[in-house]
């Protein structure tokens, strides 16, 4: 067994246990659930300001579900968003005969493959929250963190295909505000569209937490068994100069360890059923 095939392995072990990535349309919030996939769409804002002599446009593109679409390949690659953007902020200065001229574009929120959102609310009661923050960090910009914080509002008079209102872009932090009916919670008859628990709700979020229980233990004992087999390579190929199935750590208990348990089933099953054997074993 190679070094290099073992570390792969206990690699790709350790980032298996990651969380999966963010879904949409079982978003949790405050232990209710929400279907945000009708807004799995990029969405475009626009604004603009007289900058005597120029005018100055600004471009917000943004999908809560995912990442956004490479541009198109006759832009300019200096001016396209950054990969793997979620929200992106692109300035463009204009001046009368002149061409338009891309003067700022970065990700408000989204640096990585792994950036996901995070969704925050006050419970209030046994009601749904009717209202929740979609919040993300993105660039630094001259030493400013940038993020987005976009407030969903239920509302089932309105429509998903209704855009958020920009409120603004204060010291790095856009600010949305989004009023529609997938921001209330599945199974929410009161109020708004949508929206919450299940009519049984405390046995269905007794069955989620449960399951989430054990999610994460079964994570965390896949990280530690991943980090107990890189250490222990690692100590056996360094130290003890070590090579092929050597390289296990505790080689020698692994290797006893199916008899041990198959020994312990035996006795397990003995007591259960009554049966006493007297005398030595066989081995």
């Amino acid at each position: 067994m190679h070094i290099r095939s073992v570390l792969a392995v206990a690699v790709l072990m350790l980032t298996g246990g990651a969380a999966a990535a963010f879904d949409c349309k079982k978003a949790q919030v405050a232990g209710y659930t929400y279907d945000l996939s009708p807004l799995a769409k990029e969405v475009v804002l626009e604004s603009n300001s007289t900058t005597p002599p120029t005018t100055t446009g600004t471009l917000y593109r943004l999908n809560p579900c995912a990442a956004l679409a490479a541009e198109a390949d006759n832009t300019p690659e200096i001016d396209r968003c950054p990969e793997n953007a979620w929200v992106c902020r692109k300035v463009t200065n204009y001046k009368k005969g002149e061409k338009a001229r891309v003067t700022e574009v970065n990700a408000v929120a989204g640096i990585s493959s792994k950036s996901e959102p995070s969704l925050e609310a006050r419970a209030s009661g046994n009601e749904s929250p009717k209202a929740f923050h979609w919040k993300m960090g993105g660039a630094e910009v001259d030493k400013v963190g940038w993020s987005a914080d976009i407030k969903f509002i239920c509302n089932k008079s309105a429509k998903n295909e209704d855009q958020p209102k920009l409120l603004g872009f204060t010291d790095g932090v856009l600010s949305l505000e989004w009023s529609v009916p997938a921001a209330c919670a599945l199974g929410d008859d009161s109020g708004g569209e949508g929206g919450g628990k299940e009519p049984d709700g405390k046995d269905d979020q007794d069955s989620k937490s449960g399951g989430g229980f054990f999610s994460t233990l079964f994570t965390m004992f896949i990280i530690v068994a991943s980090l107990y087999l890189v250490v222990g390579v690692m100590y056996k190929y360094l130290v003890v100069r070590a090579s092929g199935m050597d390289l296990i750590p505790n080689l020698a208990f692994w290797r006893e360890f199916p008899y041990l348990c198959t020994d312990f089933a035996q006795h397990v099953w003995n007591m259960v059923s009554g049966r006493r054997r007297d005398g030595y074993s066989v081995v």
